[in-house]
């Protein structure tokens, strides 16, 4: 028998091969992976051979620049379209086959004249769900640091039903995406809109109903909604309306959700948010948060920093309830004079905590300074002229080898300017209750020792938002340098957080409170529906 038509692993080791499909006899006797016999009609040439080869490079060698557009395709395409051109000479001599089709459709560009493949026909809003998914979607990483975003949402969109939460809460994050395009005359920002409305009523009616709430799609679906209206309602109210229905949902879900892949990775994400409107708002977490989190394995550091902004949070929370105005007698003020300092001991030993560890994860996630002028708008047809980057006031930019780093590392810092907050108004409720004066030189130290960990914190935020919103190069191992798409609507939403805690600080220096202000109406502007 011939080599020449055999399966791989027989023509890799000029074999004999018996062609039987789906194993040939060779390598089902050795065990190896067979690919079978190609099927006939799968064959390029039939009698394929060197002198084929050698003939077939040649031909390609010697084609013009133009070559790679069939002229005699886009002619006969073209003329089935609007008919013969009266410049079309009726027919070509053999050799004239690589004339440019220009000189008979001078008025068209090559892009207009090239034959659109059928794979390549996909209807508008396919392509914009697909869009979506590039857009918003960051994958785990080989080494196992970033855990990803989002990347069970293909699988879980794929299987939803036509109509439910989830479809159509994909579609109107997909619409708003491509809000420039139309289908069917009707302009995909209505689409979103539409889209967005009818997945709220959806939503209504499965919590009403109390129907699938344990769903992964329905909290996915919830997640989305809340991005829409951040990232294209231009919401600037941090603290979601639907913060309570993802918590109840959550606490629908159980510890089950601890338990299986996927679930798990939505129980991160969504807690993540959680916890940031619980950051923002100085509330307390839930006992159910605390514990899931004596559940989780503490060695990864994302789960070290989910549990350290718990922490940061219950300290928060209670200097906040601790500190509010009221009219106590002695013994009650004795009482709150003592819990305050027993709190701001606290908030002392979980911030010399965080310090060392997070020194410690600086140089394992690779926390790198880089050259500003790395910064660059993007050049392609998502991102428009007319909004200008935000005006970059460092000398240096902070990049990170993942935006999901970025993501949390910014998260962990804003909770510590929250905490370090906290801290300071303890100390100067301490005082107030203790003589109704200004800190000791102990607590003005302390207070001195906040405030310049607080700028600190600030401007490693903000050094890193070009990163976060798509406009730094990066190298690949070509050398080549290029602007990342992959999950680029993903860091801006991701920015916007460690922001609204900047701008809202009263300890931030003016620099940072005006760069992070610019960066949140630069998000606002630039995604908002018209």
């Amino acid at each position: 028998m011939s080599t020449e038509r055999a399966c791989v692993a027989c023509r890799s080791a000029k074999a004999k091969c018996d062609h039987t499909r789906p194993t040939c006899g060779r390598c089902a006797q050795r065990g190896l992976i067979c690919s079978g016999l190609p099927v006939e009609a799968n064959f390029t040439f039939r009698d394929e051979n060197e002198v084929a080869k050698r003939n077939s490079q040649r031909a390609r060698r010697e084609q013009p620049r133009y070559g790679n557009i069939p002229t005699s395709g886009v002619t006969s395409t073209l003329s089935g379209i609007y008919g013969p051109s009266p410049h079309q000479p009726s027919q070509r001599a053999a050799g004239d086959v690589t004339v440019p089709p220009q000189q008979d459709y001078w008025w068209l560009s090559r892009r207009a004249l090239a034959v659109v493949p059928g794979p390549l026909k996909r209807d508008v809003e396919t392509r914009a769900v697909e869009r979506f998914f590039l857009n918003w979607i960051l994958h785990p990483s080989n080494q196992g640091i970033s855990p990803g975003y989002m990347s069970e949402l293909p699988m879980l969109y794929h299987g939803a039903q036509q109509y439910s939460v989830l479809w159509l809460a994909v579609r109107a994050m997909a619409f708003a995406d491509m809000r420039n395009e139309r289908a069917e005359n009707v302009p995909f920002q209505v689409k979103a809109r539409q889209h967005y409305g009818a997945a709220l009523t959806a939503m209504r009616a499965a919590i009403d109903g109390q129907k699938d709430l344990g769903d992964d799609g329905m909290l996915t679906a919830m997640l989305l909604i809340d991005h829409f209206e951040l990232m294209y309602l231009a919401r600037n109210d941090p603290l979601s309306a639907h913060s309570e229905a993802i918590r109840h949902v959550l606490q629908t879900r159980g510890e089950g959700q601890l338990y299986t892949p996927t679930r798990f990775s939505l129980w991160r994400l969504t807690h993540y948010r959680l916890q940031a409107w619980q950051t923002l708002s100085r509330e307390r977490p839930d006992a159910q948060q605390i514990e899931w989190l004596h559940k989780l394995n503490m060695e990864r550091p994302d789960l070290r920093i989910c549990a350290h902004v718990l922490h940061m949070n219950i300290l928060s929370a209670s200097s906040k309830t601790l500190t509010q105005p009221s009219n106590d007698d002695p013994a009650e003020r004795l009482t709150k004079l003592n819990q305050a300092k027993q709190l701001a001991s606290e908030m002392q030993d979980l911030i010399t905590s965080v310090e060392n560890w997070a020194s410690e994860m600086a140089q394992v996630w690779k926390v790198k300074e880089d050259d500003p002028r790395n910064i660059a708008q993007p050049q392609d047809v998502d991102e428009s002229p007319q909004f200008p980057i935000p005006h970059f006031p460092y000398p240096r930019l902070i990049t990170y080898d993942d935006i999901w780093l970025a993501y949390i590392w910014n998260f962990y810092a804003a909770s510590q300017i929250a905490l370090r907050e906290s801290l300071i108004n303890v100390i100067e409720y301490t005082a107030v209750m203790r003589s109704g004066d200004e800190p000791d030189d102990h607590g003005a130290t302390i207070i001195q020792e906040q405030r310049e960990w607080i700028d600190v914190l600030s401007t490693a935020i903000l050094k890193s938002f070009p990163q976060l919103l798509g406009f730094v190069y990066r190298y690949e191992g070509n050398g080549r340098a290029r602007l990342a798409q992959q999950g680029r609507m993903a860091g801006r939403l991701f920015a916007l957080f460690a922001m609204w805690v900047v701008e809202k600080s009263k300890y931030t220096s003016p620099r940072d409170r005006r760069t992070a202000s610019e960066v949140i109406s630069w998000i606002n502007s630039r995604h908002e529906l018209g």
